[in-house]
């Protein structure tokens, strides 16, 4: 047998594959992406996912406008793991394609690429006949980050379509265009509960307290009485806003929310006053660990920590024992950020609760608290049965130096 036989047939035993038919595979791939069988199609898509042949990507871009969702979408996939800033300009090309899946598509991998010089091209691409186009291409904008492209998405804010309009409301919060504030407060209003909770957010991002007084005159108009509540409605977000905000105008209308009939209003109130972090909302607060809703005890419970002001211990000791756990839980952490030694005792005793959260929780907290006396109880617990609480008491009898 010959010396060149023998290499070839040790080659053809290590890898399983002639270097020929490795050579060629991405050409048959390519050839496969415009096959009249689906699975073909698709199985070629997904194959150049792995693969990430740059000789492909024409290819790929043009099975981007495939009739089939599958093969677009793993097509969009391998171009995504395969394109860099040297594509830009075929990707901008593709914005003018008549297919809207290729000009979609593109879009996406623009905004992957976060390359300022497919700026003005996204921008054209928002005008797009088709939603998916333009919020595709309003996404990639807020990606890239370009403050001069607020501009283009205001007039977005008002899009016919839902998708559109939660992107340009996200893209607007990451540049915190104070610009866009007014138009960010009516989409509180908008139809859609998730272009709702971007704007919330929004507000939020852009800091910009003008919006308060629209806020408060939201919260305090009360929902109806002869309609059902409408849990996470505009009210809701508008009490986030506020609390996000930290304006004190706002002390006194979500002290009252946490007397609303509203039960989610009471808790859009305890969050939102725990986020202004104010002496005067721990009363209220204190007073709101006995609601009779889980969330609204487990908000307050929060927010109490927060604010970590002692006054707000004994109340803090006594939800120690609530019946829920997760009220529990977060009540021991909230005793263990505020810092008084005081709690140390009721710490302790809810080391033997049957849930591992609480005698982790309680322990880390002694650890923050700092409180050495409590030694000899915090070692009882490096033989618990749970592995979690064990390596916790471990780490707070390092922190208290024992």
């Amino acid at each position: 047998m010959g010396r060149c036989l023998q290499t070839s047939l040790i080659f053809l035993t290590i890898t399983g594959v002639p270097l020929a038919a490795r050579a060629d595979k991405v050409d048959d791939l390519i050839r496969d992406l415009s096959s009249s069988s689906v699975s073909l199609r698709a199985d070629a898509a997904e194959s150049l996912v792995r693969n990430k042949s740059k000789r492909a990507i024409p290819a790929l871009i043009k099975a981007m406008g495939d009739p089939v969702e599958s093969v677009r979408g793993q097509s969009l996939r391998a171009l995504a793991s395969t394109v860099d800033k040297t594509n830009v300009a075929m990707l901008i090309a593709a914005l003018r394609d008549p297919n809207p899946n290729r000009r979609a598509g593109a879009a996406t991998l623009l905004g992957i690429l976060s390359d300022p010089h497919s700026t003005n091209a996204l921008a054209h691409a928002t005008k797009d006949s088709d939603a998916r186009v333009r919020a595709r291409a309003t996404e990639a904008l807020g990606t890239i980050g370009d403050p001069h492209a607020a501009d283009t998405l205001r007039p977005l804010l008002a899009d016919s379509d839902g998708r559109v309009r939660l992107k340009a409301v996200i893209a607007i919060g990451r540049l915190r265009d104070k610009v866009s504030t007014t138009s960010v407060v009516a989409l509180l209003h908008d139809k859609s509960r998730d272009v709702q909770q971007a704007a919330a957010v929004a507000l939020a991002q852009i800091g910009d307290r003008s919006v308060v007084p629209a806020l408060l005159h939201i919260v305090e108009k009360p929902d109806d009485k002869n309609h059902p509540v409408d849990p996470f409605g505009v009210r809701f977000y508008a009490a986030y806003t506020l609390g996000a905000l930290g304006d004190k105008r706002g002390l006194i209308v979500l002290r009252k929310g946490l007397n609303d009939r509203d039960k989610f209003i009471r808790v859009a109130a305890a969050g939102a006053l725990g986020g202004m972090r104010d002496k005067a909302a721990i009363l209220p607060l204190t007073g709101a660990l006995k609601d009779p809703f889980v969330l609204v005890r487990f908000t307050a419970a929060q927010s109490l920590g927060k604010i970590k002001d002692r006054a707000a211990v004994p109340a803090l000791i006594k939800a120690l024992k609530d019946s829920n756990e997760d009220v529990r839980e977060q009540s021991a952490k909230a005793l263990g950020r505020i810092g008084d030694k005081s709690a140390v005792p009721a710490l302790i005793e809810i080391f033997i609760d049957s849930d591992e959260a609480i005698p982790k929780a309680a322990v880390l907290a002694i650890g923050f608290i700092g409180d050495k006396s409590a030694l000899p109880a915090v070692r009882r617990l490096l033989t618990h049965k749970d592995a979690t609480v064990r390596q916790a008491a471990a780490d707070v009898v390092k922190m208290l130096g024992g």
